[in-house]
């Protein structure tokens, strides 16, 4: 009679784990979840940690340099000097001139 306890009782313990791992939402699917999550958010990382590293290179090279500001606001903001003259090249679209 005991082992048969013992086995209900330890067949019951399984089955409650199993459903925990497997089925509720604190299991194997929120794990899944939860990893490409944290694989996304990496990569976003990454992105925004290259970015802060041009950042800083512009920061410090504006602050050292007249000439790296100059050619900022050349290219830019198509910004010139008072005595110089600005033209600028409209660029062709290919695709609209292979329909005419």
């Amino acid at each position: 009679m005991k082992r048969l306890l013992l086995f209900i009782f330890l067949s019951i313990l399984i089955l409650v784990l199993l459903y925990n791992l497997l089925i509720s939402s604190n299991g194997y699917e929120e794990r899944e979840n939860l990893m490409d999550e944290n694989t996304e958010l990496s990569l976003r990382n990454g992105t925004l940690r290259d970015s802060n590293e041009e950042l800083r290179f512009e920061i410090i090279n504006a602050q050292d340099s007249e000439e790296h500001i100059e050619n900022y606001a050349r290219e830019n903001l198509n910004l010139s000097m008072p005595n110089e003259k600005f033209i600028k090249f409209n660029e062709k679209d290919p695709i609209a001139e292979d329909e005419k």
